[in-house]
């Protein structure tokens, strides 16, 4: 998608989406491929995709939270910053617990061909099984995600979530690595994030530090109310 069908359907200027990230400190730009035909790749690089957060210097060795999943002042996820250990990603998948407005999401007829659960740390890492407390699970480390953006949604796009897990799954085969994973609201009204920030680093060197919209190019969003309808 085009640079500015993406901030219109999260209705935010850049400006304003590049303060709700990295509060102006640093410049987001939208990345593109133009080695490729289709070079709009659907998400934005924060910082010359070089993360902020640090490898952790004292850590114990295994894999666990640095900050724990938290919420915000209007009850909603927050986000949670995770050590994944050298080759620990086999963990599986816990049950299924649901994000803050889900019910009411599901009141909108289609709304399981366009949105997904949401993880800020993915299961397979370990994201639920090492919580400390796991009341409200899916209060504090879910949210809701287009299925656009959470996953590649048969082809539409490939630049998702589950890409950027991917480099980390592969990178974790050889050497640990920290994750940072962060909702982005455009408001306090707001209760279904805009998109989510997500860095990784290792020891050695930055992964990635990225911007995702959770949008989906066939509906328009109410972020506040927890709805949707088709785009016209």
């Amino acid at each position: 998608m085009e640079e500015k069908k993406i901030l219109k359907l999260l209705r935010v200027r850049k400006k304003h989406l590049n303060k709700k990230v990295s509060e102006e400190k640093l410049k987001i730009r939208y990345c593109r491929n133009f080695s490729s035909t289709k070079n709009e790749l659907n998400y934005f690089v924060v910082n010359n995709n070089i993360a902020e957060i640090s490898f952790p210097k004292e850590r114990d060795e295994e894999t666990g939270y640095i900050k724990e999943h938290s919420t915000d002042n209007q009850d909603r996820p927050s986000g949670a910053r995770y050590f994944i250990k050298q080759g620990d990603v086999s963990y599986p998948r816990s049950g299924k617990v649901t994000p803050s407005y889900w019910n009411k999401l599901k009141r909108t007829p289609d709304y399981d061909k366009y949105f997904r659960r949401g993880h800020l740390i993915a299961s397979t890492f370990g994201g639920d099984k090492k919580m400390s407390d796991k009341s409200n699970r899916g209060k504090k480390s879910q949210f809701i995600q287009t299925k656009w953006s959470n996953e590649n949604d048969n082809g539409r796009n490939p630049c998702c979530q589950w890409r950027f897990e991917d480099i980390i799954k592969k990178t974790v085969k050889n050497c640990s690595v920290c994750i940072d994973s962060r909702p982005i609201y455009r408001n306090k009204a707001d209760v279904i994030p805009i998109g989510v920030h997500l860095q990784a680093v290792t020891k050695e060197r930055s992964l990635f530090n990225v911007f995702l919209p959770n949008i989906d190019p066939n509906i328009l969003i109410d972020y506040k109310k927890c709805t949707f309808k088709p785009k016209k």
